[in-house]
């Protein structure tokens, strides 16, 4: 090992825990705390080249144990093993764990790993956040590190975005975690209570994000309905080794190591999002109620009698709306006749019927109202609106009233993950979020260089005046690249706009596939052969992320996978995700925009910017990303305002044992 990578150690986990505890305990939004994190972000160049002279040693490293018979390879493991749990981590001892665990993965599953994925696991091992390129073997990458976490005696937690994922992950590297003497789990929703228990109790354990927080609820539940004990109670019952009862054992026996896919997704993009566990209790609103109010809220117009935040759905009654409705329902009985009430179930109305809209914010499936997530497109089965607006959309969609819930428990990823001792993770897009992963999470970010040259082109955009344009012209498009055999992603954003291209594409007689919400099913399966001759389809920002898109042989030759991006998110990083879905492993790939002046998030900019777009058209492009750069910061300020508020609380929860 060269004498530049011996004097570069990587923090270690356990070491920097209760530094990073510290500084997650100071003001998110103090000078000091962001200029730490700018600072840690310059310094992302210098913990790149720490990674990759770790990962070209470990490679190189891994090919002198080729030749190892497989007695000599299991006591060179023992000695590896023995190392990391006695002597802690040094780098000379990461380089030779990494070197074992990618021999064995070579021997068990038949893939070598790359210095790249090598370099990247060191900087997971290290406690990092990884910007590693859509397609560049991630997967391998977090085995790698969950291998040699494993090898030093930590639970492993590997978390995905899906339970799709979480068992796919698991079954590609079960043979060489095993071969290296680690047991692995897999967590999944549709698994019963004891086999999740021993899944939990694995050494590696695959889940997905969502699975792993709620059985942390469902531990904490335990706690309190099944011992009868307060959670401080539960907790000093541990600490002191009281006896616990067979059916509270808890589901999960550490929170120890978190190595997170697609961080920027679950720690960012769904950071405020709370999970709950609830019960249904009889709600105190009727249905004639709600009918009366949504008959109410039909009659209102938008400016005059109410007014919408761009950047929310609940609307706000103007003075002349709350003279309006008292009214209307002056003549009315039951909850009408209290002010807050009325007001509160005519907001809730106004929204089922201005603001929320069907195959945009939820879909209507076996009779229930499903929610779609707003920032990755899937649906969300196990989330709910507020009960007053759940209500008023099931009225207005003549669904079965689902009744009130009432949470027994709840968290958010921003806070649940925070309890992890070691969280660490890699995505395709984290540059954009790099200072508040280190604000919050006190995460500093790497950046893993691609393996290959990048081959992807990018199409001057495209300006169109209205959508009926766009649609027009980008059939026409997806037309002739799949005369060509060119295969075709058109991304949009939404189920509506998904249903409008496939109309488009039907007219001109364009064979395709549909992968939005309303097919989440068979996610996998279209993404998965979006790659071959001639294939157009249709995604919204879902697009199967975590899944490769292989091109079929000869594909490439003809210019690779077409990203035809037809309407931009909310974030920037989304639309680089869906134009990493071509040109992955050094595949030729070509990116084209259209754009449309009535683009769904120029609306964020207000009236104003109507008026300017039709005398100057070329700086739609810039407009929008203004319009992004809002909904950023709105979001960074809404997570912020969660860490305040999840801080103040615990505070005043010390006394009975915090949040948790």
């Amino acid at each position: 090992m060269s004498d530049a990578l011996a004097t570069m150690d990587l923090a270690l986990p356990r070491a920097f825990a209760h530094s990073r505890r510290m500084a997650q305990e100071r003001e998110v939004d103090s000078a000091v705390t962001w200029m730490a994190a700018h600072l840690s972000v310059a310094a992302t160049g210098l913990r790149s080249r720490k990674a990759r002279l770790i990962g070209e040693a470990a490679a190189a490293r891994a090919r002198t144990l080729a030749d190892l018979a497989a007695d000599a390879l299991a006591e060179r493991r023992m000695e590896v093993a023995l190392a990391l749990r006695s002597g802690g981590m040094s780098n000379a001892d990461m380089v030779d764990a990494l070197a074992v665990a990618g021999e064995y993965a070579r021997r068990t599953i038949g893939l070598e790993p790359y210095s790249q994925q090598m370099a990247c696991a060191a900087a997971l091992i290290g406690g990092c956040v990884a910007e590693m390129d859509t397609g560049e073997g991630k997967t391998i990458a977090a085995f790698l590190a969950a291998a040699v976490f494993g090898l030093a005696g930590r639970c492993v937690h590997v978390v995905t975005s899906n339970d799709y994922l979480a068992g796919r992950d698991a079954e590609q590297v079960r043979p060489a975690l095993e071969a290296l003497g680690l047991t692995v789990g897999v967590v999944t929703g549709d698994i019963p209570v004891s086999p999740r228990r021993a899944a939990y109790a694995a050494d590696i354990a695959y889940v997905s994000s969502k699975e792993v927080c709620f059985d942390y609820l469902r531990d904490g539940l335990a706690d309190t309905f099944i011992t009868g004990r307060s959670a401080l109670a539960s907790k000093l019952g541990r600490l002191l080794g009281a006896a616990a009862r067979d059916d509270a054992e808890p589901l999960q026996r550490a929170l120890d190591v978190a190595i997170i896919d697609e961080i920027d997704s679950v720690l960012i993009d769904e950071a405020t999002t709370p999970l709950l566990i609830s019960t249904n209790t009889k709600g105190d609103i009727s249905e004639a109620t709600a009918r009366q109010a949504l008959e109410l809220a039909a009659g209102l117009e938008r400016g005059i009698d109410f007014t919408v935040d761009p950047h929310g759905l609940m609307p706000t009654l103007t003075l002349r709306g709350e003279r309006r409705l008292e009214q209307e329902v002056a003549e009315l009985t039951g909850p009408w006749r209290v002010r807050l009430i009325r007001n509160e179930l005519l907001r809730a109305a106004t929204a089922a019927v201005h603001t929320l809209r069907r195959d945009h914010h939820y879909l209507v499936r076996d009779g229930k109202i499903v929610l779609i997530d707003q920032q990755n497109g899937r649906t969300m089965p196990d989330r709910y609106l507020n009960h007053s607006l759940s209500l008023m959309v099931e009225v207005k969609e003549g669904c079965a009233i689902s009744g009130e819930r009432k949470s027994l428990a709840s968290i958010s990823f921003q806070r649940f993950f925070r309890n992890y001792a070691t969280i660490c993770g890699l995505s395709g897009t984290v540059r954009e979020v790099a200072v508040e992963l280190h604000t919050v999470y006190g995460l500093r970010m790497t950046r893993i260089a691609r393996r290959l040259p990048l081959r992807r082109d990018a199409a001057p955009p495209i300006v169109f005046s209205d959508r009926t344009q766009l649609w027009s012209r980008a059939a026409d498009k997806a037309q002739a690249l799949q005369a060509r055999g060119q295969p075709v992603l058109v991304a949009v954003r939404t189920v509506t706009e998904a249903k409008r291209a496939s109309e488009a594409l039907h007219e001109r007689g364009v064979i395709h596939r549909v992968l939005s919400a309303a097919q989440d099913e068979a996610e996998a399966d279209i993404i998965a052969g979006a790659g071959a001759r001639g294939t157009v389809t249709v995604v919204t920002n879902m697009a199967g992320r975590g899944t490769d898109i292989r091109l079929e042989a000869g594909v490439a030759e003809l210019g690779g996978l077409v990203v035809l991006m037809c309407e931009r998110n909310e974030s920037r990083r989304v639309d680089r995700q869906l134009m990493g879905r071509c040109a992955r492993q050094g595949d030729p790939g070509l990116v084209a925009e259209f754009i449309s002046q009535r683009d769904a998030i120029l609306q964020m900019l207000g009236p104003p910017w109507s008026k300017i777009l039709r005398a100057w058209p070329r700086i739609t492009s810039h407009a929008i990303t203004r319009a992004q750069s809002i909904c950023e910061r709105r979001g960074r300020h809404d997570r912020l305002q969660l860490l305040r508020r999840d801080r103040q609380l615990a505070k005043v929860m010390a006394f009975a044992g915090g949040l948790d």
